[in-house]
């Protein structure tokens, strides 16, 4: 029987003090004891206060109607995210670098270096100036002027045509060049009884001592080629009518000249020796076949000596 009453009073007891035990708040951290229940309402927590940013009790109000100044604000620049008070962006005042800004590369011919500019905290690129473009003038357009000594004689005088004319020239990069050339020559002997006009074209091969550049002002050359020449021939025929006879010669040639330019004009000279052969197939050439003394002598050489004027592109 008192066995019965202890085990009752036991049970009863545990009963109680387990009763009294639920009705204290557990800590789930189990940091602290709490005696009761909370007295003060849950707070909200500032997501943007220290740490993690400055709140908005930190910073001054704002002018009124306006925006707040950055040399108001707190000595250090806040982290993120961005503070803002009543609806208006807090500046940050902490002083920061500039920010530097370097221009594109340029691409082109040349080399770029890259390193540190000053500061090893810096690298930046340090580009060359591309090399310049060399400009090459390939052809001239020019007129030119030559006295052209034949070893033919009229009576007593020599024959020396003179005239004017127009030339065409074109150059390689290097030493290589060509000539196309037109001259009206005349010459008027014997009282006016003997007037020869003669119309000589030649096509010529150059070879130039120096390359083609326009810091290259003085040069020589040589040349050598071939062509063609008209002659127009008015004498007195064996009745002392005034009459006009036509030929042709063909030609080759040797010269040497010199030429001063400056980029795009330029001054030459030249002497060239040049031999004809006359064409007899066709009359009235073929009529003074075999006869010494024509108009035009079968076979004849001659030197010309010419300036020139040009143009280069």
């Amino acid at each position: 029987m008192r066995t019965r009453l202890s085990l009752i009073v036991t049970v009863a007891v545990l009963a109680i003090g387990t009763a009294a035990q639920a009705q204290q708040p557990v800590d789930p951290y189990g940091t602290a004891e709490v005696s009761g229940p909370a007295s003060d309402p849950p707070q909200p927590i500032n997501p943007y206060g220290y740490p993690y940013g400055y709140g908005y009790g930190q910073y001054p109000a704002p002018p009124v109607n306006g925006y707040q100044s950055p040399s108001t604000g707190p000595a250090q620049a806040p982290t993120t995210p961005p503070a803002y008070q009543d609806g208006y962006y807090l500046y940050p005042t902490q002083a920061s670098k500039p920010a530097v800004y370097y221009a594109p590369p340029t691409y082109g011919y040349g080399y770029g270096y890259s390193g540190c500019c000053g500061k090893c905290s810096t690298t930046c690129t340090t580009l060359v100036r591309p090399r310049p473009t060399e400009r090459i003038r390939r052809f001239s357009l020019g007129v030119h002027a030559g006295a052209f000594w034949i070893n033919q004689t009229v009576g007593s005088e020599s024959v020396v045509l003179g005239g004017a004319g127009l030339q065409l020239r074109i150059r390689s990069k290097g030493r290589f060049g060509l000539e196309l050339n037109q001259s009206f020559l005349q010459a008027s002997l014997a009282n006016g009884n003997f007037v020869r006009s003669s119309f000589p074209f030649n096509f010529s091969l150059m070879l130039y001592l120096f390359p083609n550049k326009d810091d290259r002002h003085f040069n020589i050359y040589g040349l050598a080629g071939f062509g063609a020449m008209l002659d127009s021939v008015t004498l007195n025929d064996e009745n002392r009518q005034r009459v006009t006879q036509d030929f042709l010669e063909w030609s080759g040639h040797l010269g040497l000249g010199l030429e001063l330019r400056w980029k795009w004009f330029a001054i030459e000279a030249d002497a060239r020796a040049t031999g004809l052969l006359l064409e007899k197939s066709s009359a009235p050439a073929r009529y003074y076949a075999g006869v010494s003394g024509g108009p035009i002598p079968d076979k004849s050489w001659g030197i010309s000596a010419n300036a020139y004027i040009s143009f280069w592109f």
